[in-house]
């Protein structure tokens, strides 16, 4: 299959809260999102289509005809308030999984037949998105970084070989890395509150685990690394085995940049 991606930018502000709820209420699940006058957020939308390559132009769709369609359905979103100005979220939340779904529908239906809506991600933060691809389910994701020491070495490998093997990566002395760990959780989204999962709730559970390697030496501090390399291979399959159970089947992957360079996606064991 064939894709292809744009991306565009908008501007809006909105607000979360339920007048069937208390203050109290409100204030626990959407916590400064209940502010009366709102708040606001520069989106970014990632629109990936779909379709059969046309032989003549060598293109899906022409990218100038698909800017024109979104900038379309976009502008009745830019510069607004999502909640007073917009007609779609008097009887939902504008929150960042409701949106994406909104958005789906309104693109879906000015596509021309050449070509077919695959997925949109939409960025409400650098570190807050949700997906969509028409499905039942939304996935929400969240980034989250931690720092911490390290020295590449097998036991069961010879001296030699882990200097030939890991490099400069196998210093005695150990060296360090800026970890940013993308957790991504897929399930139907609430009707009462827009979301797939409570962002406090999955703040907590994922800090819960990360703090306990933040500013650590992996290797010294961290149990399950006593006896293996802490590859970021292994860390990624480690941070699953211990966030998996804090969210009841929910966690659709993880993704673990080392570095910039350095990226290493795990979706569990059952993908193996």
């Amino acid at each position: 299959m064939l894709t292809a991606t744009r991306r565009f930018e908008f501007s809006a502000a909105h607000r979360y809260w339920r007048d069937d709820w208390s203050q109290a209420e409100n204030q626990r699940v959407f916590g400064k999102c209940i502010s009366p006058y709102g708040h606001g957020h520069n989106y970014t939308l990632d629109v990936t289509i779909t379709g059969t390559l046309d032989p003549r132009t060598g293109m899906v769709m022409n990218m100038t005809e698909l800017k024109a369609l979104v900038n379309e359905v976009l502008e009745e979103f830019d510069h607004k308030h999502l909640n007073e100005d917009t007609p779609y979220f008097k009887d939902q939340l504008p929150t960042t999984e409701n949106l994406v779904r909104v958005l789906w529908q309104l693109i879906a239906a000015h596509l021309p037949t050449v070509a077919r809506l695959a997925h949109l991600r939409i960025y409400e933060q650098p570190d807050l998105w949700a997906d969509y691809d028409g499905a039942e389910e939304t996935t929400f994701a969240r980034a989250y970084s931690f720092a911490a020491a390290h020295r590449l070495h097998a036991p069961a490998l010879s001296a030699e070989e882990n200097r030939a093997v890991y490099g400069k990566c196998n210093n005695p002395n150990g060296h360090g890395h800026n970890y940013t760990l993308e957790v991504s959780v897929t399930g139907p989204h609430d009707p009462a509150t827009g979301m797939v999962i409570d962002l406090e709730a999955m703040d907590r559970s994922v800090r819960a685990v990360l703090d306990q390697l933040d500013f650590c030496h992996l290797d010294h501090e961290v149990a399950a690394f006593a006896d293996k390399p802490s590859t970021a291979e292994n860390i990624v399959v480690y941070l699953w085995d211990e966030l998996a159970p804090r969210f009841e089947g929910r966690l659709s992957h993880l993704k673990l940049w080392e570095t910039r360079k350095n990226v290493f996606t795990y979706t569990g064991p059952h993908s193996v």
